[in-house]
């Protein structure tokens, strides 16, 4: 849902607050599922905010949510 422009940002971390299997997905795996976001570019994102790739949604703090909001939502 994400991937399709379904799902925006906002409301996957909505999603994440209730839904323990999506608060479980790695945030590598989000990002990377991203419409013109790959590997490469995904894992240069992770680093500029500081997130380990093995880090899960749930896990992420509010300074780390704030910068993938200020990478990805144009």
């Amino acid at each position: 849902m994400v991937k399709t422009g379904e799902l925006s940002l906002e409301e996957l971390f909505a999603l994440a607050a209730r839904e323990e299997c999506v608060a479980q997905m790695r945030a590598y795996d989000l990002i990377s599922a991203l419409p013109a976001i790959g590997e490469v570019k995904a894992e240069r994102i992770m680093k500029s905010a500081s997130i380990a790739k093995t880090r899960r949604i749930r896990g992420l703090g509010p300074k780390q949510r704030a910068q993938l909001f200020r990478a990805l939502v144009r």
